[in-house]
Order: structure tokens, then C-alpha cells, then sequence
């Protein structure tokens, strides 16, 4: 049979579906409890104040600004935030952490003096999606309210680089580096010019006629003056009921952003951590969608942390007011999870979760079918072989999948359960039917030799052991072994090997190829375990022709004179020295 390689295309369908974190009743409480969670995410507002807040005199323009703000927050929902110039300026890491990730950032830049460095930290805001800025001013000097004016208006407008020319602004390192250059300005900014009556009013006056009214203003002209001007408080409140939508549209895309850096990032109990802190950010149903979902069904997958796929798809099915469970993608890798979790009854909830799928989709994917497979070879195999109805049913939604697409992965399960069933290619239609197209998927792809991903060559091994061609095997465990495939995908090809080498017909003929597939058997058996109290083990010995050479270790410690022996299996080479024994005491050291 000719042995080429394939895609995992159709590996969602058992072993790895094709999988940030939000685990059920641990981290918030608002996800688990009915009643919080149908409240809208309340925007995340910051403020930067002048000098601080002792600073901040109470009858000052920017208190009167804040205090605006605050109560339009509080009409809104919002949460508002402040934090210091010096702080933020230094960069401090927590401030600058509130600074980017607030949805909406208002600034003060009456004193020019603080422009430069604003701007820069808003241009900052912009490199992380985080659009929503709102400049301030005390309308004191026309001049320079046009002027602050017009850039807003430009980087509103216009796609031009974002401004980082200030060295005097540092940050850790970070929130540096060149994504932040050659930028077009992504901003959605917002001027709003202020100004304080004399009966200690504030008036938002965004027109020129409106600023050089203010200018002659007198302390009985404010009946005069209000009809020209908008409350500032009323500015606040219509600008906070403007970007919600928005903003919570853009903090979806930064989730899923993040939820992607993460994977690409982190590894293990690392990611798992950063999944956990991407999970306490979504704390509404408005930005919970299915793509969020899914991003974190894949990266909890890709940890093979299914308990917690689990958990979050139970915690969303208790969202009164959500319905993405329902959808049967998720339902999809819900089952998955459950059965590669396997607590108790996992299983057959992953049937009955996989069967309402089925019977709900007027069109199936292929993978549908060959979970529910999985799930029945899962429930033969736990039965040590023993439940052949499990088995029969496995095999007849294999079939399923295959005849619907056929796929390396359907075919495989497929050919090595009819194989478990008692048909033997020499004899079964069927079985060389699929060797044929098998053949054809694997001849797709291209020799062994230009293969570089584990899938595809777990799967030319497989093939080739279905086949019988032994001198394939050994070259594909061999490249297998060299691209370091993760221990839960080597368990999945050593269950189907296993099979194979169980029900199998095989060649009993002793011959040194034979001799390098046990090898290879042993050592990949090994590497999925854990520790072992074996006398033997198998090893790789790298020569120094860069070359690796199969070899056996044997610790022999019953011996009256304990030893350790090492011979190689089925040299190359017949000449020279091929086995090694040493005496416990000869050895001085391991390295």
C-alpha cells in the first residue's frame, strides 16, 4: 500500500477537536447566579486629574469638570476611574494597565504643558483598539480651543502615523515597541470645550459663536448663555449613551485578540493562568457571543483542560437571558470535552448531548458522526473489548462519517475496528475498499519525507501499520518521534496500534525491520506513561554521525554483581561493538 500523509481534518470528530477560561462557580459569582448577569457591562470611564486629587481644589475648573463627569457616570451606570499625570506620566504598570484598558478616557488639556505627553498615551490607547478618547478643555485661550479642535478633527479623518516623539515619556517595556509606529490613527475622539459662569455652571460651547459669547460673559448673562450651550453634565450623558454600543463591540474584539495572543503566547499551566484573567473580563451576556465562546472552548482544548470546557459551557447553559449553549458547534465540543473528561456518566451525556445534535441539523458535518464513533469505541475500549455491541455501534457511525466525507481520521477508526470486529483485508470488501481510499487521501499529501506535522505522520504510521509495511512504519515512527507530538495525541495513535498489533494478522517472521517497529512500539508506549519500575527501557543514542540509533538499557540489579547493560537493536553496521556491560561499581556518574 502506498504510504503518503494527511491533514488532520477530520481529527474534531475524536481525539483533538479542532480548543481562557471561565471555569463554573469559581472566579465570579455574576456568571453563576441568574439574576446579575442579564445587567448590560457597564462602561469602564478613566480620568486623569491634574496633580492628584488633594491637588484638585474643589472650586477649580477641572473639579467642576470631574464632578460632571462623575454624575453622568452615575446616570449611566458607568464606572468611572481616576488616575494622576505623575502616575501615569512614570508608568506605572497598574495605572497604565487602567489607563489602556478603560473603554472611554477623558483627559483635561487646559495646561498645555501636559498635551505632548496626553496625546501620546492616547496614541497608545489607539495601538490597543481602545478608541473611545475625549479631550477636555477650559475654554480660556480661542486659539488654542481651534487648535486642539482641529486635531481631533484630523485624527478623526485622517490615516496618519501616531505621534511618539516625546522622549521624555517613558514606558515599561511592555506596552513598547514598533507596533505603536507607522500607525494610522484608529481614534474616535472627542472635544469638548468647557466653561465655568460666574454662578459656577458648567456649559459645553463646541461652536465659535458659543466661545466668543462666553467671552463678554457677566454674572447676569447666564440665562443668556444657557440656551447657546449644552450642560456639560448633558454632553457627558449623551457622549456615555453614544459609545456603549461601540465600545462593547470593540472590547469583544479585544477579548478575542487577547484570547488569541494567548494561545500563541502561552503554554500549559501558563496559559491556563492568562485564560483565567481573559475569563474575569467577561462579565455580561453583550459580549459573550459565539465566537468568544468558541475561542475558548479551542484554548482550553489546546491545554487539554476539559473540565473546564465543561464548566463553561454549563455555566452559559444557567444564563437565563443566553442561548448560545444551544448552538451546535458548542454543543459539539461540549460532548467532546465530556467524553475526553470522562468522570462518571460523562459519556453517556456526551451521547445524549451528540444525538439531540444530530436530530436537530438538517446537515450534519462528518465530525458529528465520528464523535459520536469515538464516543462508543471509548465506552468498547473501557470495556477491555469485551462490549461488541459498543463496538458495532462505533463502527456503523464511523461508517457514517466516512460515507459522507471520507477522511483519514473516519478511515482509520473505521479500518481498525472492522479489523477489532474480526475482518481481515484478505478477505473483506469493505476493509480493502477503504485501504484504497485511504491510499488516495494519504497519496495527497506528499512523501514522508516533506511531512511536518504530527498528525500527518501519526497517521502515514497507522496506515502503513494497517498495510502490513513494516520498513514505512519504522520511518515514520522514527519522523514522528522527531517532531515531539504531545503525550495525548501519542496515546491516541499507541490505542489504534495497539489494536492492530492485537487483532491483526500478522507476520510472525523474525527480521531485523521487525525488531526496529518493536522498538519504536516500546519506546512511544513509554513516552506515554508515566514513571515505571521496568528493568528495561528503550533509548535513543545519538552517534556522533548525528544519526540515532535504537538501543535497549537494562538494569540488572538482582544480579550478584548488579550492572547496567546497553545493546544496540539491529545495527547498520555488523562490525565493531554493539553492547555494553557495566558493573555498578565501574560507574562514577550520570549525566
Amino acid at each position: 500500500m502506498e504510504i503518503m500523509s494527511n491533514q488532520p481534518t477530520a481529527e474534531t470528530g475524536g481525539d483533538h477537536t479542532a480548543g481562557a477560561s471561565m471555569s463554573a462557580g469559581v472566579e465570579r459569582a455574576d456568571l453563576t447566579s441568574p439574576s446579575p448577569v442579564t445587567k448590560q457591562r457597564s462602561l469602564r470611564a478613566v480620568y486623569v486629574l491634574n496633580d492628584g486629587l488633594k491637588a484638585v481644589a474643589a472650586n477649580s475648573p477641572e473639579s467642576g469638570a470631574l464632578q460632571c463627569l462623575q454624575r453622568a457616570c452615575d446616570a449611566e451606570s458607568a464606572i468611572l476611574t481616576t488616575v494622576t499625570f505623575g502616575r501615569l506620566d512614570f508608568g506605572e504598570t497598574t495605572v497604565l494597565d487602567t489607563f489602556y484598558d478603560a473603554d472611554i478616557a477623558v483627559v483635561d488639556m487646559s495646561d498645555v504643558f501636559r498635551q505632548p505627553s496626553l496625546f501620546y498615551h492616547l496614541g497608545v490607547r489607539e495601538s490597543f483598539d481602545m478608541a473611545n478618547n475625549v479631550i477636555l478643555y477650559h475654554d480660556m485661550d480661542p486659539d488654542t480651543a481651534q487648535s486642539l479642535k482641529d486635531m481631533v478633527t484630523q485624527k478623526n479623518t485622517a490615516a496618519r502615523p501616531v505621534k511618539i516623539g516625546f522622549p521624555w515619556v517613558q514606558l515599561p517595556p511592555e506596552y513598547r515597541g514598533s507596533g505603536l509606529r507607522n500607525k494610522a490613527s484608529s481614534g474616535n475622539y472627542y472635544f469638548i470645550p468647557y466653561l465655568m459662569t460666574p454662578s459656577n455652571e458648567y456649559l459645553c460651547c463646541e461652536n465659535v459663536a458659543q466661545r466668543r459669547a462666553s467671552e463678554y460673559m457677566q454674572p447676569n448673562w447666564d440665562n443668556l448663555l444657557g440656551p447657546l450651550c449644552v450642560p456639560l453634565v448633558d454632553r457627558f450623558v449623551n457622549l456615555l449613551k453614544d459609545i456603549h454600543v461601540t465600545s462593547c463591540a470593540s472590547y469583544k474584539d479585544t477579548l478575542l485578540n487577547d484570547i488569541r495572543k494567548a494561545r500563541d503566547k502561552y503554554q500549559g499551566e501558563e496559559l491556563a493562568k492568562e485564560l483565567s484573567r481573559i475569563k474575569l473580563r467577561i462579565d455580561n451576556t453583550e459580549v459573550l457571543t459565539q465566537d468568544i465562546v468558541i475561542n475558548l472552548l479551542f484554548s482550553y482544548r489546546d491545554i487539554q483542560d476539559y473540565d473546564a470546557m465543561v464548566k463553561l459551557v454549563q455555566t452559559i447553559e444557567m444564563l437565563p437571558t443566553c442561548d448560545l449553549a444551544d448552538q451546535p458547534m458548542i454543543q459539539f465540543h461540549y460532548a467532546f470535552a465530556l467524553n475526553r473528561r470522562n468522570s462518571p456518566g460523562d459519556r453517556e451525556q456526551a451521547l445524549r448531548v451528540m444525538l439531540q445534535v444530530l436530530q436537530s441539523c438538517e446537515h450534519p458535518a462528518p465530525d458529528m458522526f465520528c464523535l459520536c464513533g469515538r464516543i462508543y469505541k471509548d465506552i468498547f475500549l473501557d470495556s477491555d473489548c469485551k462490549d461488541t455491541k459498543n463496538r458495532d455501534n462505533a463502527i456503523q457511525w464511523y461508517r457514517k462519517g466516512f460515507e459522507l466525507q471520507p477522511t483519514l481520521y473516519s478511515g482509520i477508526n473505521l479500518a481498525v475496528l472492522l479489523i477489532v470486529a474480526g475482518q481481515q483485508f484478505e478477505t473483506s470488501i469493505e476493509l480493502r475498499k477503504i485501504g484504497v481510499r485511504l491510499n488516495s487521501l494519504l497519496g495527497r499529501k506528499g512523501s514522508l519525507e516533506k511531512m511536518n506535522n504530527y498528525w500527518d505522520v501519526g497517521q502515514f504510521f497507522t496506515v502503513s501499520m494497517l498495510a502490513n509495511d513494516i520498513p514505512k512504519a519504522v520511518q515514520a515512527a522514527e519522523k514522528l518521534f522527531k517532531l515531539k507530538p504531545p503525550i495525548w495525541y501519542l496515546r491516541s495513535v499507541v490505542q489504534n496500534l495497539q489494536l492492530i498489533q492485537h487483532f491483526k494478522k500478522q507476520n510472525t517472521e523474525h527480521s531485523p525491520q521487525r525488531e526496529r517497529l518493536n522498538f519504536w512500539m516500546d519506546i512511544i508506549v513509554e513516552a506515554t506513561q508515566g514513571t515505571t519500575n521496568g528493568l528495561r527501557f528503550p533509548v535513543l543514542i545519538l552517534e556522533p554521525t548525528k544519526v540515532y540509533q535504537p538501543s535497549y538499557v537494562s538494569i540488572n540489579s538482582e544480579a550478584e554483581e548488579k550492572n547496567v547493560s546497553i545493546w544496540h537493536v539491529s545495527p547498520a553496521e555488523t562490525k565493531g561493538i554493539h553492547e555494553w556491560n557495566f558493573t555498578a561499581s565501574s560507574i562514577k556518574g550520570i549525566r
